[in-house]
């Protein structure tokens, strides 16, 4: 039986797309990700964080904070010397309805044990058919019961862009794959979500890591009900403004530690 969300704020998700570049965007069939900025605010040179791999950047994308402060360097988890809440733990202990649902193992301490109210790892990073997995999960949960609050990962982009390098055909095609996912997720809300789209790093050749433009900057899109429409963000973007940014939509309170800030710019639909 399909149970009302618990909040009076409209659902929220956030979308990774692992890799993707920003101009990948504009050049690949990417239809759904072109609507969303164009009917929202975005910048399309927000930057992540040093070194610019998979895990550093999404611990910082979850907690708020740079990589100094969190200490994940590497695709290996540790655990922090000094906790800070992720964006999740927040919404949990707020009592929001909260889903993730990913295609790489190692996503799954971006939040303590239990903040996730349902939690789905098809671990298949590897194929488009691993992003289209999780995406149908996704889905037939959100037709279900709504979440307040929704991680989306799509792995494959990475992938596609070590084995066939960043901006080929074969990686602009993954984009689209991509693109096609997040429709399919994005349909299955009954009511409109706030959205935001980023990436966790770009990539040049067939690597990523480094200090290069390529791998720092990432596209940054907020689209729903609460963000303007039509905006060009001309502002500083970090990555790790999106956790304050999510519990702003979410009107949830801002923890003392996040580093980050609330890109305010884009609120007030």
């Amino acid at each position: 039986m399909t149970e009302p969300s618990r909040r009076d704020t409209p659902p929220l998700i956030l979308i990774s797309v692992d890799g993707m570049r920003p101009d990948a965007i504009r050049l690949a069939d990417a239809t759904c990700m072109n609507e969303l900025i164009l009917g929202g605010s975005s910048s399309m040179n927000a930057r992540t964080v040093m070194p610019s791999v998979t895990l550093p950047c999404h611990t910082s994308m979850f907690r708020g904070v740079d990589v100094d402060r969190h200490g994940i360097t590497t695709n290996l988890f540790q655990p922090l010397a000094r906790p800070v809440p992720s964006v999740f733990d927040v919404a949990k202990e707020q009592g929001l309805y909260t889903g993730m649902f990913y295609n790489w193992a190692e996503l799954r301490d971006l939040m303590a044990p239990g903040s996730a109210s349902v939690s789905y790892l098809y671990n298949d990073a590897y194929s488009p058919e691993g992003d289209v997995i999780v995406a149908d999960m996704a889905a037939k949960h959100l037709a279900d019961r709504e979440f307040d609050l929704t991680f989306l990962y799509l792995g494959y982009t990475d992938e596609c862009g070590h084995q066939h390098g960043w901006m080929s055909d074969e990686y602009l095609e993954a984009v689209s794959n991509a693109d096609r996912c997040i429709r399919m997720v994005l349909d299955a809300f009954r009511s409109r979500p706030n959205v935001l789209l980023l990436s966790d790093h770009g990539g040049h050749e067939k690597t990523h890591g480094t200090d290069l433009a390529e791998d720092m900057t990432i596209p940054f899109v907020l689209n729903g009900p609460s963000i303007r429409s039509g905006v060009e963000l001309t502002e500083p973007i970090r990555i790790f403004d999106a956790c304050p940014t999510l519990a702003v939509l979410a009107d949830l309170p801002l923890h003392r530690y996040w580093q980050g800030r609330s890109i305010t710019a884009a609120i007030g639909a």
